[in-house]
């Protein structure tokens, strides 16, 4: 029965021409428990199977050499490196898809087809021949290390998976060019965004993305029925979890770790996975967004109608009444009645709030209208712009990182500069000492006996002005006779002095003076 599967062609040869002006090409041999090494025969020509690290920029080598040794040495083949991003300007994106293609018939898999036309860039076979390669330029936003997860569910190809990566790898290059696919890497950045919406989750690095950490925990909470505290109301928004309440919008996926994929009620999503459900919350693929029951609950209500806001005033308490109605515990706020009830617009963010009016107000147990809103916005602030997350945080850590990094460099640099005094005065000091040394064997010493015993041209130069200073008022003091045979006055400045010790010393002892 015939297959109604696509089957592009392939040709042999041809590789991405933009990348082949690029010296990051090496070679690689699959080991013997079918890992793939990175291997650079030209480099190491006397051991050409020598495991190689593919992110040591020093074996990197261009297209022919490493094609020329591919050639020559049996199970080597091409592979291109894609350095770190954060050590190397790079562009580079490579889409795998794995057990995605029939190496007999060429059929693959139909979102892999419809991939490789969304894309439009360059595309390979896999060495195995069941997997695809699509080499494009761009960049995955910065919170997505890596993208990696099964595609839809095909018959012919039960465990087809897909894997997006841009940094510190390298891809493995047949030259087994899928026909129709341009001959060189193109900008992707749209066909990008819809993989992020599709496949991404938050990388395990992000800070949290989902809620705050409450001042009460949730065993706590859930023996609070009625409080005066708002924050109490806060707290328990935030310890309620997706296995709390039920939802409309509608499972699509249910992977190994326990987190899914839903088509949100309120969006229109193609994929039908633009909801990502973890265990303590839910992100919003396009963006990235964090929410919380509350906003989750509004959303699918309309009380809200977009991923970055927040309930507020009379929102904010419908939403509370329809996150009670799909199960979650929270507590029913009732005002203090020694003072007036908040109106309506009580409940918006206070843009006169202080954290330390909110920590005076909580400490005392009560609440004016006014401080109400302050606490709404306090808790408001804390469960979705604190520096615990978002767009904020993120700022605010880097103003924080920048900051420290800049006190680090100049504390860096003092300590060199520290450093090279010490080095300097330490030298000056070991002048010291020896100039010391000389001035004493000089004057503990004959002073015609140390002058004899040296060859005279040699102890010019290796004294210096000062101590040969020195000499002359020691000389000129101890041994010139009442006529000043010596013909030395220490009333001489220091440059006469020392020419006519010089003077002295290089002439003819027998002549020069008389003992």
């Amino acid at each position: 029965m015939a297959s109604d599967l696509p089957a592009p062609p392939t040709e042999s040869g041809v590789y991405p021409e933009d990348r082949m002006k690029v010296s990051r090409w090496l070679t690689w041999k699959e080991a013997d428990d079918g890992r793939k090494i990175p291997r650079a025969p030209y480099h190491n020509s006397n051991q050409p199977d020598r495991y190689v690290s593919a992110q040591d920029p020093t074996i990197w080598t261009d297209f022919e050499t490493a094609a020329e040794w591919a050639d020559k040495l049996p199970h080597h083949q091409l592979a291109y490196v894609i350095p770190n991003r954060n050590d190397f300007e790079t562009d580079l994106v490579v889409i795998d898809y794995d057990d995605t293609r029939d190496p007999d018939t060429g059929e693959i898999h139909p979102l892999v087809h419809d991939h490789l036309a969304d894309a439009d860039s360059y595309a390979d076979v896999s060495p195995s021949g069941t997997g695809v390669h699509i080499l494009c330029r761009g960049q995955l936003p910065e919170r997505v290390k890596t993208i990696s997860d099964d595609l839809s569910e095909h018959e012919a190809f039960p465990e087809a998976s897909i894997e997006v990566y841009e940094s510190a790898r390298f891809i493995t290059m047949t030259g087994r060019h899928i026909a129709g696919t341009p001959t060189k890497t193109r900008d992707c950045r749209a066909f990008l965004d819809g993989l992020v919406e599709d496949y991404a989750t938050v990388s395990a690095a992000t800070p949290d993305e989902v809620a705050f950490e409450p001042d009460t925990t949730r065993g706590d909470i859930e023996d609070v029925e009625t409080t005066s505290d708002i924050q109490d109301v806060f707290d328990a928004i935030q310890h309620v979890r997706p296995r709390d309440i039920s939802l409309r919008s509608t499972v699509t996926e249910e992977r190994a770790d326990g987190t899914q994929s839903l088509d949100p009620s309120w969006a229109n999503s193609s994929s039908g996975t633009r909801l990502a459900q973890l265990d303590e919350g839910w992100v919003y693929r396009d963006g990235l967004i964090g929410l919380d029951a509350l906003q989750v609950v509004a959303l699918e209500e309309g009380i809200i109608t977009d991923e970055r806001d927040y309930p507020s005033g009379e929102d904010f308490w419908e939403a509370i009444d329809e996150l009670r109605a799909r199960g979650a515990h929270i507590p029913e706020y009732e005002e203090d009645k020694s003072e007036a009830a908040p109106s309506a617009s009580d409940w918006s963010p206070a843009p006169d709030h202080t954290p330390d009016r909110d920590a005076d107000a909580q400490a005392t147990g009560s609440s004016s209208p006014s401080d109400l809103g302050s606490s709404h916005s306090s808790g408001r602030t804390r469960g979705r712009d604190s520096p615990r997350r978002g767009e904020g945080a993120e700022s605010l850590y880097k103003a924080e990182i920048d900051r420290l990094e800049a006190e680090l460099e100049a504390r860096e640099e003092r300590i060199d500069d520290l450093e090279a005094e010490l080095d300097e005065r330490t030298k000056k000091l070991r002048r010291i000492h020896v100039r010391n040394s000389q001035l004493e064997d000089a004057l503990e010493n004959d002073a015609e006996v140390q002058v004899r015993a040296l060859d005279t041209d040699t102890l010019v130069d290796i004294l210096d002005d000062q101590t040969l200073v020195a000499i002359v008022e020691y000389v000129a003091d101890t041994h010139a006779d009442d006529d000043g045979n010596l013909e030395l006055s220490t009333a001489d400045d220091s440059g006469g002095r020392l020419a006519s010790l010089k003077s002295f010393l290089r002439s003819d002892s027998s002549s020069s003076t008389s003992r």
